[in-house]
């Protein structure tokens, strides 16, 4: 990789992280989401591993769109407030 800007990264789980970042590679500008590991335990030696996904960047609004069909799709899982055992309306305690 020539070239990285950090644009978003999340943790996964204790010792792993999502890193999303424009890339240049061979001289294309990328978009890269990839799963990164501490290798050092102490959280100062983040290095990635083969999961992720490199896309042109010319990609992007594609993959917001897919980003954002799937998020309207897991909303559509999440329990509504009946589920929940809640009533619609808010309680206020006195």
């Amino acid at each position: 990789m020539d070239k990285e800007k950090v644009i978003h990264e999340f943790a996964k789980s204790a010792g792993q992280k999502v890193v999303c970042q424009f890339t240049k590679f061979k001289g294309k500008k990328r978009i890269d989401l990839r799963l990164f590991y501490d290798a050092g335990k102490d959280g100062e030696d983040w290095r990635p591993t083969k999961s992720g996904i490199s896309l042109p960047r010319e990609m992007v609004l594609d993959l917001k769109e897919t980003i954002d069909k799937a998020a309207e799709e897991y909303k559509k899982e999440l329990p509504g407030p009946e589920e929940k055992g809640e009533s619609e309306e808010e309680e206020i305690p006195f």
